[in-house]
């Protein structure tokens, strides 16, 4: 995925940044994870000024980073089990071939969480991306001026 983002034109990326902005903020308006409502609002205005007129840089991804936290510490209180998963075949000269993963079995506001979280993994991916290219075009339009 990181090498979609590296790829696609500038302006497609910011508008990326901005859908997955606004699907956020849905899903934390539905997403019952913090004590207040206070907390609730003061990370939806966050988000309401990435999507903004606020610029999109490592200041953005500092203002992700306490919420993301947040998002893992919950989904380990909604962790039942870590269940260990098999993915491969049976070969009767081998023996088992293939390798086992460790997932997690979750509540269903767990599946809710780890949605969210995911979706600002990605997010913090593609604003440091978008933070990268723009950082590189300035360099590179500088150097041609001289």
């Amino acid at each position: 995925m990181r090498n979609t983002y590296l790829q696609m034109p500038l302006e497609d990326l910011f508008t990326e940044i901005l859908l997955e902005t606004r699907q956020i903020s849905d899903g934390l308006g539905h997403t019952d994870i913090f004590p207040t409502a206070a907390e609730r609002a003061c990370h939806l205005r966050d988000l309401a000024m990435l999507s903004g007129r606020k610029w999109i840089d490592t200041d953005a991804v500092r203002t992700l980073e306490p919420l993301i936290r947040r998002l893992d510490e919950e989904l380990d209180d909604e962790t039942i089990a870590i269940v260990q998963v098999f993915h491969g075949h049976n070969d009767p000269e081998h023996g088992a071939v293939g390798s086992v993963e460790a997932r997690r079995d979750l509540t269903e506001k767990g599946k809710t969480i780890l949605s969210l979280l995911q979706s600002f993994r990605r997010l913090r991916c593609m604003i440091e991306i978008a933070d990268a290219r723009v950082n590189a075009e300035r360099l590179v339009n500088r150097r041609l001026q001289v």
